[in-house]
């Protein structure tokens, strides 16, 4: 064998040494690249769930502020209602006690209610400014001596017996029976405002 011809084994040595370690570090990178495609995409896949994660809850987030707002706006739509409706009601029934205390009826009911529990000497009968014109009449239901006197806080009608020491004996004002219906229909029906 010549020198030519060793160089030349020599030389496809070399060539296939060098093919060989090219394609183990071609096939290293090629690994390398696929293992670090595999973990770009399993880091993108982490980060759109986490982003998707993240959007869904804050829609949902929205979505149950809107039905809470919703929710509240009905509900104070409906209590407003309600209570518009309540409101008028007992306007309704203000008006009847008003026309009743106008009416022919009303200075007869008042001679009952004393009749009915008669007052002790020296009481105090309390009635509205308007009704002090039928003291007289009034007078001739109660056999004890009592006084009239005009009661400012008795707008409707109706009268209050006061005792001679100045103790309330019995209140039939129009004014705390309605109140008292008010009061009533508030606690009964589990509205705000019964327990004033």
């Amino acid at each position: 064998m010549d020198a030519k011809q060793k160089l030349t084994q020599f030389m496809d040595a070399v060539n296939r040494s060098t093919d060989a370690e090219i394609a183990q570090k071609k096939e290293a990178a090629e690994q390398q690249a696929q293992q670090l495609l595999q973990n770009a995409q399993a880091q993108c896949a982490k980060e759109s769930e986490r982003a998707l994660a993240e959007a869904k809850a804050k829609l949902s987030a929205k979505y149950q502020k809107q039905m809470s707002q919703v929710g509240y706006q009905g509900k104070t739509a409906f209590l407003s209602h309600r209570q518009s409706l309540l409101m008028q009601l007992f306007a309704e029934l203000r008006e009847k006690l008003i026309a009743f205390t106008a009416s022919a009826d009303y200075a007869p009911w008042l001679e009952k209610l004393l009749a009915a529990q008669q007052p002790e000497a020296g009481a105090v009968i309390l009635l509205r400014e308007k009704d002090l014109e039928l003291q007289e009449r009034l007078a001739k239901s109660v056999d004890a001596a009592c006084t009239f006197r005009a009661d400012r806080s008795i707008v409707l009608g109706g009268l209050s017996v006061l005792s001679a020491d100045g103790r309330r004996c019995f209140n039939h004002t129009l004014d705390e029976a309605y109140q008292a219906q008010l009061r009533n229909f508030y606690r009964n029906h589990n509205i705000d405002g019964g327990n004033e």
